[in-house]
């Protein structure tokens, strides 16, 4: 009676199938990580903009220009996140670490705001600030570089 031993190739693919699915469940999180973080500044946005909307008109020109650019930078900011999170759940059957290192970018430009708002809030309002963000924008930025270190 002969003992039969695996073949070097299943172990291979078994491998492989393992690895592929936490890819796609760290791209599918991150995705929904960044479609989430997007959808609460977008409505973080429209809630400030309902609140103070009708104070722009007592503002100067310049103040009220600032008011826009912000504005319109923080609309970009937004959609970055949201194309980002889609890109991470459409791309999570592939490969490439193209859709992972623009999640990478966005959620560490998105802790870096998260954290300056955060100072600025404490050393302006004296108010005791909003770690929500701070913290999703932390763990997303390490199940990214979790996912990209894992390859």
């Amino acid at each position: 009676m002969s003992t039969e031993y695996p073949h070097p190739g299943y172990s291979a693919i078994a491998a492989e199938t393992e690895d592929a699915k936490r890819s796609r469940k760290g791209r599918t999180g991150i995705g929904i990580g960044l479609l989430v973080v997007g959808a609460l500044a977008a409505f973080g946005m429209v809630w400030l903009y309902t609140l103070y909307g009708p104070l722009i008109g007592t503002l100067s020109e310049s103040e009220r220009a600032e008011v826009v650019i912000f504005d319109a930078l923080n609309v970009l900011f937004i959609l970055a996140l949201l194309v980002g999170g889609i890109w991470n759940i459409a791309a999570r059957r592939s490969k490439s670490l193209a859709p992972p290192i623009a999640a990478l970018a966005l959620s560490g430009i998105g802790l870096a705001l998260a954290i300056t708002n955060l100072l600025d809030t404490l050393n302006t309002a004296g108010m005791r600030p909003n770690f929500v963000a701070l913290f999703l924008y932390l763990g997303i930025l390490v199940q990214t570089i979790r996912l990209v270190r894992g390859r």
